[in-house]
């Protein structure tokens, strides 16, 4: 069911702009189209009610205010009127009479050409002059870009922050996943550069119509951003090369706003930008014949470049690999050829394995990126030996180990086709090893985070199970997901503990033996059960019951989880002492306590997940029960007025009746018509005086004609709202023993 107060915004009057219609509503407010009595319009902002009475979201909506002022006006939506101490604070910004980014290309499609080149050098003058003015948006995505017919403005500026002050919050991760960076996923410390992260996807978006890191779930969209290459397949040069610069995991080597503006602006020519560095393409698209330029050694270290990394064109028969590589491991580190326990260890391999005369390399069909065709295995001793994180290797197992420990550098090298590729051919080709699988090398890698939890699992399973350098064994999994507050409060470890609550995940770690063999497995399992079922009552719920077929929603894995190894952290959520939440919640967890492990887990993380449900619609049942009591209420007293004003009506209309007796007794009085004379003139003067009397009485009761004729049509608008609003009450009424069915059963 819609919420009813969109319809009658009209009648709403805030700050001196009438109220015309809902724009959209957001994590803070909800957006009207207002109108002044000049006939200007502006986009007016009102806080939550339910935020109202918290003084930290009065702050944060008082800070929108003050970072939207800081900015150039020409990009933004400029700030017309506040009112930040009323009961319910409001903002007055610019009407944008255009569609957002967002609406645009799902509408219109993808842009390209120039016309794509005009929105990356306007939107980055945008950000550019967000950043000089000391702020930092945090949330730029393509709804949080208006586009006018002067250019685009960038809105919303409720969760940014000042540059100064740029820490993540106590209250968690704000942002929006798919245009976040990695740091901001990860809760470190935010500069000016998650802003060109951002803009950089926003870009992605607007040139194909997909994120730049698109993945099925919200754990892999994450588990992409932090480990995977974005999906620029689609976007053209020169814009592909910044881009890709823009996106890197790295904060220190994307370029700031001004840089990136003048990369934009300099063209394919490659002009130099204002860091003094030529304009190189960070990663040139397969197949390009670009000529590599080298800056000199002091651009690099302004731009974060790494002076030992050699940029030339490697030998068209093996596969590309940096050659400063070996210059750079210290001798005396050589890892040993086997450890106990080790798997398939075998005589070692190179890092520039693929300069061994065994084999030619051959194209990967599915990635494009080289590796090596079969070869005979080089005999034992003779391999050379592979080089990672400055140490040579061996054998694969006490790489894998390595890697365990090395987590990033290992996900650089698996999300880096070429790295991958000489990996690949040091594994099967100088070792000959034919035990692990060769799709982790042949294959596009969109979580490299996952491709090395396998690589360790399948050389190593005598290792304790470890993800992103962090202990994964299921009591090291109990004590992480102990808590599952930042599931609920979006703190930064909750990014981390979506990452892990996935089945394919869990059955990659199973392969480690522990101390409870087969535990990962099971709880993968479990996780997988547990989740549909929690999701198959949602969709129910959205079909049978009038209020919830316009909802999504979908369970939380990781709270599953949570709620699956610590069943006695499943509480259900608060009610905030509204007792329409609290009905809502009482029906929905009678599911959780008639079920069992692991089905009763994935009912309790429905609950938690359909809150924002339960409080939209406790919204909606205290206005249709407040309007239906109140215009019954005004019903009943409109009508009892109504009928003694009719009834007043009734007596007026006999006294006038009666009034013409009292010339027809002074008339037969004259005439000597004696007694019955004396009775009419009597009567007469009695209906006169009743009229007086009645006439006063009325107008004093129910007021003059014209009240009394706008009661008459009060009355009568009241009984066509009845029905509606005895409609909805019985809708409301009706979802919620529907509802009590279908948990009860």
């Amino acid at each position: 069911m819609d919420d009813p107060r969109s319809q009658d915004t009209h009648q709403s009057v805030i700050g001196g702009y009438r109220l015309l219609r809902s724009l959209g509503r957001g994590g803070f407010g909800e957006v009207f189209l207002g109108e002044a009595e000049d006939g200007s319009r502006a986009a007016v902002k009102l806080l939550h009610v339910g935020w109202a009475e918290d003084q930290d979201m009065r702050r944060r909506f008082a800070a929108e205010v003050e970072q939207a002022r800081r900015v150039s006006e020409f990009c933004v939506a400029r700030i017309l009127d506040a009112d930040l101490e009323t009961e319910r604070p409001w903002i007055a910004s610019e009407f944008i009479d255009g569609p957002t980014l967002q609406d645009s290309v799902q509408d219109e499609g993808p842009r390209s050409g120039s016309e794509l080149h005009r929105l990356a050098v306007s939107t980055a003058t945008a950000l550019a002059a967000i950043h000089s003015a000391g702020v930092v948006h945090r949330d730029l995505k393509p709804d949080n870009i208006m586009l006018a017919a002067d250019g685009p403005r960038v809105i919303d500026f409720g969760i940014a922050r000042a540059v100064e002050a740029t820490s993540v919050t106590a209250s968690g991760v704000v942002g929006t996943i798919g245009y976040m960076a990695p740091e901001q996923l990860e809760g470190a410390r935010l500069t000016a550069a998650v802003d060109v992260f951002s803009w950089a996807a926003v870009m992605v978006f607007a040139a194909t119509g997909r994120e730049a890191f698109p993945a099925p779930t919200q754990a892999s969209r994450i588990a992409r951003i932090l480990g995977g290459a974005p999906d620029l397949d689609g976007v053209t040069r020169p814009l592909v090369d910044v881009l890709a610069e823009c996106l890197n995991k790295d904060a220190d080597a994307r370029p700031d706003a001004p840089a990136l503006l003048q990369r934009l602006i300099a063209g394919p020519s490659g002009a130099t930008s204002p860091t003094g560095v030529r304009s190189v393409p960070s990663a040139v698209a397969e197949g390009s014949d670009a000529t590599t330029v080298t800056p000199t050694p002091e651009a690099m270290t302004r731009v974060g470049v790494d002076r030992t990394r050699v940029a030339e064109h490697p030998p068209t028969d093996i596969a590309p690999v940096d050659p400063t590589r070996v210059a750079r491991v210290d001798p005396t580190r050589v890892a040993g050829t086997g450890s106990a326990g080790t798997v398939g260890a075998r005589p070692a391999g190179s890092a520039v394995s693929a300069a061994h005369p065994q084999g030619a390399i051959a194209p990967s069909r599915s990635s494009g990126a080289p590796f090596r065709a079969p070869a005979t295995p080089t005999p034992p001793g003779l391999a050379p030996p592979y080089h990672f994180a400055g140490s040579r290797f061996q054998d694969a197992g006490t790489l894998a180990e390595a890697m365990q420990r090395d987590w990033a550098a290992a996900v650089r090298v698996f999300n880096d086709p070429a790295e991958r590729s000489v990996l690949g051919a040091w594994i099967m080709d100088d070792l000959g090893d034919t035990t692990i699988d060769r799709s982790l090398f042949r294959r596009q890698v969109d979580d490299a985070n996952l491709a090395v939890a396998s690589f360790v699992s399948q050389l190593r399973p005598d290792l304790p199970p470890v993800f992103r350098g962090r202990a994964a064994a299921l009591s090291d999994l109990r004590f992480l997901f102990a808590d599952p507050r930042p599931l609920l409060t979006g703190a930064p470890q909750a990014n981390e503990m979506v990452l892990l609550a996935r089945p394919e995940l869990l059955r990659i770690l199973d392969a480690h033996r522990g101390p409870e063999p087969g535990a990962h497995r099971a709880l993968a399992e479990n996780l997988d059960r547990a989740e549909r079922v929690g999701n198959a009552l949602c969709a129910r719920l959205a079909q049978e019951l009038d209020g919830w077929r316009s909802t999504r929603v979908t369970v939380n894995p990781a709270l599953v989880m949570a709620f699956m190894l610590n069943p006695d952290r499943m509480t259900p959520p608060g009610d905030g002492r509204d007792s329409a939440v609290a009905d809502w919640v009482d029906i929905l967890w009678r599911s959780v306590i008639g079920a069992e492990l692991p089905d009763s887990a994935g009912y309790a993380a429905a609950v938690h997940a359909a809150m924002p449900t339960v409080h939209a619609l406790a919204r909606q049942r205290r206005y249709w029960e407040g309007r239906y009591s109140e215009v019954s209420a005004t019903h009943e007293a409109l009508e009892d007025k109504v009928t003694f004003q009719r009834r007043m009506h009734g007596a007026l209309q006999a006294c006038k009746y009666g009034i013409v007796a009292l010339p027809v007794g002074f008339v037969l009085g004259l005439a000597d018509g004696g007694g019955f004379a004396e009775f009419l003139f009597g009567l007469g003067v009695l209906a006169l005086v009743g009229a007086l009397g009645v006439s006063l009485t009325n107008r004093v009761m129910c007021g003059g004609a014209a009240r009394r004729a706008q009661r008459v049509m009060e009355l009568q608008h009241s009984r066509q709202q009845l029905p509606q609003l005895t409609t909805g009450v019985g809708r409301i009424r009706s979802d919620l023993e529907r509802a009590r069915q279908i948990t009860s059963g």
